[in-house]
C-alpha cells in the first residue's frame, strides 16, 4: 500500500476508534483514551497527522464531535475542557523545545494584536466581569487557541508537511459532501443513523417545508478548498489536478446544499477569480469547466430529494436580489441587518473607541452572526483597525511579492491564491458567521494558524528558489 494511503487509513481508523470510545464505549474509557492520544501526539513528530486529527474532532465529523462533546474534565467543579485545548498546550510545549527558527514576516504586526488582546482582557476586568470560576475559565478558553497562530507556523513549515496535510484533507472534503447527500436523501445524519441522536434541528427541517440548512465539517470544507487552490497554483507533480479540482467541487457542493448564502458567494467568488487571474484560463476553457459543472449538477439532481434541496437552496440564494433592492430582511430570510446588527451596534456606540473587552457586557451582547459589528463591540474602533491592518499587511506583502516575481516562477501563482481566497473568506465573516477576532475556538485557530503558516512559508521560499 502506498504511504499516503496508509496515512489516510491510519487517521480514518483513529477517528473511528475515537467515535466508538467517545459515544458508544464504556464511559470510564474516555479520559484514559484521550490522555493516551495526547501522549502519542506529544511524542510524535508527525505534526500534519495530529493537526488534521484535532481539526476533525474540533470541527465536527458526520454529525459527531459537536460542541463540547470531545472533552476532558480537567478541574473538578469546572466545565469539561475540549480536547482541542490540550492539543494547543502541547504544541506550545513542543515549540519551546525546538531551536529558534526564522520568524514569519508578519510577526511584529501579530505582536501588536497580542498586546491589544491583553489590553482587552484588562479592560474586561475594569469594566466588570463576574468573579465566578466558570467565567474566568471561559476567558482563558477563549484566548488560549490564539497560541496556535504562534505554534503552527513553527511546527509545520516545510512543503512536504503541507503536502501531507493536503493528503489528509482530501477524504474529509469528500466525506463532508457524502454526508450532505446522505442526510438529504435519508432525512437522517450519519450519527442519527448509528443511533446516537433521536432528533437534530437541521434534519427536522427535512420533514417540513423549510429549507434544509445542515452543513458538515465547515472548517474542513473551508481550509481544504483553500489548500486545493494553493496546490493547483503550485502546479507540482505532488497531486493529480483532477483530484484537486474534485476537492474544490466537493467543497462547493457541500456549501451549496447547505443553502448558506455567504459560503456560496465565497466559493463562487474565489473560484471564478482563481480561474481568471491565477490560472488565466481562456473563455473556451472556462466554458468547458462550466459545462462539466452543469453535467455534474444535473447528475446529482437525478435524485429527487437532492433535486428538491437544490431548488430550495437556489431559491434561498436568490433572496439576495431582494436585499440588493432594499429589503434588509432578504424576503424575510435574513434577520442580521434588521435585528441582530442594531442590537450589537447600539451596544458598541456606548464605548466606540475600545469596545467592551472581555467583560460581562461583551459576553451578554456578543453575536457571532454579525462578525464586523461584533469586532467593533468587543474591541472598538482601535481593535478593529489593528485587525484590519494585519489582514491588509499580510495579503499586501504576498501580492506585492507575487507581482515582483518573473513569469513561470514556482511560487508566483501560489502567492496570488491568498488574497483571492481571503476576499471570499471575508464574505463568510461578514454575512454568515464571524471568522476573525481576538479570541477563537480550537478548530478555528487551527485553520487560521495553518493559513498563516503556509503564507509565511510561501513568502520565504519565493526568495530562495525558482521552483
Amino acid at each position: 500500500m502506498k504511504p499516503f494511503l496508509i496515512k489516510i487509513v491510519k487517521i480514518l481508523g483513529l477517528i473511528a476508534v475515537t467515535i466508538w470510545v467517545n459515544y458508544f464505549g464504556p464511559k470510564f474509557l474516555i479520559s484514559p483514551f484521550y490522555l493516551g492520544v495526547l501522549a502519542a501526539c506529544f511524542f510524535s513528530k508527525d505534526e500534519p497527522f495530529w493537526l488534521v486529527f484535532f481539526l476533525v474532532i474540533s470541527d465536527g465529523f458526520l454529525g459527531f464531535f459537536n460542541n463540547y462533546e470531545a472533552v476532558l474534565s480537567a478541574i473538578p467543579g469546572l466545565p469539561p475542557v475540549e480536547v482541542g485545548h490540550f492539543y494547543i498546550v502541547l504544541t506550545f510545549i513542543k515549540v519551546l523545545k525546538k531551536k529558534p527558527e526564522e520568524k514569519p514576516f508578519y510577526s511584529s504586526v501579530l505582536g501588536a494584536l497580542l498586546v491589544y488582546m491583553i489590553f482587552l482582557v484588562v479592560e474586561g476586568y475594569v469594566v466588570g466581569v463576574s468573579p465566578e470560576m466558570n467565567v474566568q475559565f471561559r476567558i482563558i478558553k477563549f484566548i488560549l487557541p490564539l497560541l496556535l497562530l504562534y505554534t503552527i507556523p513553527r511546527l509545520i513549515n516545510t512543503e512536504e508537511q503541507f503536502r501531507q496535510v493536503m493528503i489528509l484533507f482530501i477524504p474529509f472534503a469528500f466525506l463532508a459532501l457524502a454526508a450532505q447527500i446522505f442526510t438529504i436523501s435519508t432525512g437522517l445524519a450519519p450519527s442519527q443513523m448509528m443511533g446516537l441522536y433521536q432528533e437534530l434541528w437541521f434534519t427536522a427541517t427535512l420533514k417540513t417545508s423549510k429549507t434544509y440548512r445542515g452543513f458538515y465539517s465547515t472548517g474542513m470544507v473551508l481550509i481544504s478548498f483553500f489548500s486545493a487552490l494553493y496546490f493547483i497554483a503550485r502546479d507540482t507533480k505532488d497531486f493529480k489536478k483532477v483530484l484537486l479540482y474534485g476537492v474544490v467541487a466537493a467543497d462547493f457542493l457541500s456549501a451549496f446544499l447547505s443553502a448558506t448564502r455567504g459560503w456560496v458567494l465565497c466559493f463562487t467568488f474565489s473560484t471564478f477569480f482563481f480561474l481568471v487571474f491565477v490560472l488565466k484560463l481562456s473563455a473556451r476553457r472556462l466554458g468547458v469547466i462550466a459545462l462539466t459543472v452543469a453535467v455534474a449538477l444535473l447528475s446529482l439532481m437525478s435524485v429527487p430529494v437532492v433535486k428538491k434541496q437544490f431548488t430550495s437552496a437556489f431559491a434561498r440564494i436568490l433572496t439576495l436580489e431582494a436585499l440588493a433592492g432594499g429589503d434588509v430582511t432578504a424576503g424575510g430570510t435574513l434577520e442580521r441587518l434588521d435585528d441582530r446588527s442594531p442590537r450589537v451596534v447600539h451596544k458598541w456606540l456606548e464605548s466606540p473607541l475600545t469596545g467592551w473587552g472581555f467583560s460581562d457586557e461583551f459576553f451578554h451582547y456578543a453575536d457571532f452572526h454579525v462578525g464586523n459589528q461584533n469586532i467593533l463591540m468587543h474591541s472598538g474602533i482601535i481593535g478593529a483597525a489593528l485587525l484590519f491592518l494585519f489582514m491588509v499587511f499580510f495579503h499586501l506583502k504576498l501580492t506585492q511579492r507575487s507581482l515582483a516575481l518573473p513569469h513561470g516562477h514556482g511560487y508566483k501563482n501560489a502567492l496570488l491564491v491568498f488574497p483571492i481566497f481571503f476576499m471570499g473568506w471575508f464574505i463568510i465573516h461578514s454575512t454568515s458567521g464571524q471568522q476573525f477576532q481576538y479570541y477563537d475556538t480550537p478548530g478555528g485557530a487551527i485553520i487560521t494558524g495553518f493559513y498563516l503558516s503556509i503564507g509565511a512559508f510561501t513568502f520565504r521560499k519565493s526568495f530562495q528558489e525558482n521552483a
